[in-house]
């Protein structure tokens, strides 16, 4: 289970214990209308992952076509001179 609270993503665990990671930035894919979220821990900033949801309670590992597609629109929003500027 999943829930949001501002840059937050809690991830309850199936034997109840909950990770709190940091959103670094999502996106809803409009084709297949899953949202893929990229996620970090904030103390290791190096351990960005990217994980999909259809429902927005569950998240799940993409394929290797939707990573190739998340790793696409990574490198543009990092390359996103407007985005640079707000951060």
């Amino acid at each position: 289970m999943i829930e949001a609270k501002g840059n937050d993503m809690i991830i309850t665990k199936e034997d109840g214990t909950e990770e709190v990671w940091k959103i670094y930035f999502y996106y809803v894919e409009e084709e297949s209308k899953k949202t893929f979220y990229f996620l970090y821990k904030e103390e290791d900033p190096d351990s960005l992952i990217v994980m999909g949801s259809l429902d927005g309670k569950s998240l799940a590992p993409i394929e290797e076509e939707e990573m190739e597609r998340a790793e696409e629109v990574l490198a543009a929003y990092e390359e996103d001179p407007t985005i640079q500027e707000a951060k």
